[in-house]
C-alpha cells in the first residue's frame, strides 16, 4: 500500500511538473507565434490589396484608353463636319455675293441709272477734276518758285556778306586772284549764281566803295 501510494504521488508530481513546463513553454512562445501569425497575416492583406490594387489599375486604364479613343474620335469628326461645313459656307456665300451683286446691277440700271445722263455726269467730274488738279500744279509751282527765290535771296545776302570781307582776294594787274587761275578755262573756275566768283567779288567791291562815297 505504501509502495502504490509513493508512485501515486510520484506519477502527480511528474504529470504537475509536465503541467508546468507546458505552461512555461505556451507562456515563453505566446508573443513569438503571435508575431508570425500578425506577420502572416500582414502579407497575406498586402498581396489581397496587391492583387486588388492591380486589378482595379487595369480595369481604369482600360477605361481611360476606350474614354480616350471615343473623345478623339468625336473630337475627329466634329473637326470634320466643322471645316466641311465651314467650306459650304464659304461656297454658298461667295456665290450668294455673286448673285447680289448682279441682281443689284440688273435692278438700279433698269430702275434708278440713265446711262447717257451718267455718262455726262462723269464727264463734269473729269472736267472739274483737272481743273482743280491743274490748279493745285499752279498753286504748288508758285509755291515753290516763292521758296527758291526767298532762299536764293537769303543765300545772297550771306555771299554777300561774306565777300565784302574778300576784297583782298580780288585779281590786280599783275597778280591774279585766288579765284582767277592763270592756267584755267573760264568754264573751270569757281561759280555762284551762274557767274564766276571772281566778277562777283568785284562787283560787291565796287558797290561798297560807291556806297562809302555818298
Amino acid at each position: 500500500m505504501s509502495k502504490l501510494s509513493q508512485e501515486y504521488k510520484w506519477a502527480k508530481y511528474e504529470i504537475m511538473k509536465s503541467y508546468y513546463q507546458s505552461l512555461n513553454e505556451y507562456e515563453r512562445d505566446k508573443f513569438r507565434e503571435l508575431n508570425a501569425a500578425i506577420k502572416i497575416q500582414k502579407n497575406v492583406r498586402k498581396l489581397l490589396c496587391r492583387k486588388r490594387f492591380i486589378l482595379l489599375k487595369e480595369v481604369a486604364l482600360e477605361i481611360q484608353k476606350n474614354l480616350k479613343g471615343y473623345l478623339a474620335r468625336e473630337s475627329h469628326w466634329k473637326s470634320v463636319n466643322f471645316l466641311s461645313n465651314d467650306m459650304n459656307n464659304q461656297f454658298f456665300a461667295y456665290h450668294a455675293t455673286i448673285i447680289k451683286k448682279h441682281w443689284l446691277g440688273y435692278r438700279c440700271r433698269r430702275n434708278k441709272l440713265d446711262y447717257k445722263e451718267r455718262k455726262r455726269y462723269l464727264e463734269i467730274i473729269k472736267r472739274k477734276n483737272e481743273e482743280s488738279l491743274a490748279q493745285l500744279q499752279e498753286y504748288a509751282l508758285a509755291v515753290q518758285y516763292e521758296t527758291d527765290r526767298k532762299k536764293e535771296e537769303e543765300e545772297r545776302k550771306y555771299f554777300n556778306h561774306v565777300a565784302s570781307n574778300l576784297h583782298h582776294l580780288v585779281s590786280t594787274k599783275s597778280i591774279p586772284g585766288v579765284y582767277n587761275p592763270r592756267y584755267v578755262s573760264e568754264e573751270s573756275k569757281p561759280q555762284v549764281f551762274n557767274a564766276d566768283v571772281e566778277t562777283h567779288l568785284k562787283a560787291i567791291f565796287k558797290s561798297n566803295l560807291k556806297a562809302k562815297g555818298k
